[in-house]
């Protein structure tokens, strides 16, 4: 429980590890779904291949959360990516990053809520956030170099 829970008290129902680190697992792995999509409709090849070096980062996120989930007794979630966002490749790079922004927003919350008591966890979410703070500047750079008028 992290310390604003422990100071503040229970007032809602208790949060469930195994759902928390399934819910990381599913926004990984649909994570790397669109950006492969991206990829597929991007002109130029340097912004595909960029895009590609993003989704195997998310692949090897959702490769470490399959493991943890799997070692605690969990299960693995299926998951089904929704449609691609966006309607150019501007648009479709904005979302790709607001989905990045808020995947790492709730890594940052999971790992106020669940240090101390699951160091381990809190490590593998601590490795997660961070290689996604780095790609950030590879989603701000594909934003800056796309029209937002192009059309596909």
């Amino acid at each position: 429980m992290g310390l604003l829970s422990r100071l503040l008290g229970p007032g809602h129902r208790p949060r469930d590890l195994l759902a928390d680190l399934g819910e990381d697992y599913r926004a990984e792995v649909g994570q790397a779904a669109h950006l492969r999509q991206h990829a597929e409709r991007s002109r130029y090849p340097q912004a595909a291949a960029a895009l590609r070096r993003l989704a195997e980062i998310e692949d090897r996120h959702a490769a470490w959360l399959r493991e943890r989930l799997l070692g605690l007794g969990g299960s693995v979630p299926s998951v089904t990516p929704g449609a691609l966002a966006g309607n150019n490749p501007w648009e479709r790079a904005v979302a790709a990053f607001e989905a990045a922004q808020r995947k790492r927003r709730r890594l940052v919350e999971q790992i106020g809520h669940w240090d101390p008591e699951e160091p381990v966890v809190v490590d593998l979410l601590q490795r997660i956030e961070r290689e996604d703070q780095r790609g950030f500047g590879v989603y701000e750079d594909l934003i800056m170099r796309s029209d937002p008028q192009s059309q596909d």
